[in-house]
């Protein structure tokens, strides 16, 4: 491996040739990648190179509730040397950028290092059960843990506040500002 990685966001991404390659040298059942040659890619795709070979590839694709599903492939002459742990890196500071506060992979039940692989996303902060197929790590900017203080502005003397309201009958609701 080179001295350093370039890793770019790829614009208007379509399954290509590099992309290919890289997907068919993993191992069979691994990947549910199944693209037609030049078809439209959904979420975003990000390259990862070494000099002017690609050795690698990720992509962010936004789910339901703010949280974004990452997958990453890394070209099986490659694996071991890093690649895979830069291209997480980079989809996690991807998704933090973008205010995203959870990110989740899936490992298909069919992938032949199911285990490996799981236990790789685990010692990187991923979280779930043995069983899980999909893990999750937070990887949004945490909060102070705190609430914000009280407003220290008296409500008017006029107002009064749930279980204050008068007794018997009909309330006005408009006479009383809550």
């Amino acid at each position: 491996m080179s001295a350093e990685l370039a890793w770019a966001h790829e614009d208007g991404p379509v399954w290509d040739a590099e992309k290919a390659r890289i997907a068919a040298s993993a191992p069979d059942g691994a990947l549910g990648l199944d693209f037609a040659d030049g078809a439209d890619l959904p979420g975003d795709w990000f390259v990862a190179k070494d000099g002017d070979a690609v050795v690698g590839f990720g992509f962010l694709d936004m789910t339901w509730g703010g949280d974004a599903e990452i997958t990453l492939v890394v070209d099986s002459a490659r694996q071991g040397a890093g690649v895979g742990t830069f291209v997480m890196d980079h989809l996690e500071q991807e998704a933090r950028s973008r205010g995203i506060n959870y990110v989740h992979n899936s490992v298909r039940d069919t992938h032949p290092q199911r285990d490996d692989v799981h236990d790789w996303l685990a010692v990187r902060g991923y979280k779930g059960n043995e069983s899980d197929a999909t893990l999750r790590k937070h990887v949004g900017t945490p909060g102070s843990g705190r609430l914000p203080a009280p407003s220290t502005t008296a409500a008017p003397a006029d107002s009064r506040s749930q279980g204050e309201e008068e007794s018997g009958d009909y309330v006005d609701v408009e006479a009383h500002r809550f």
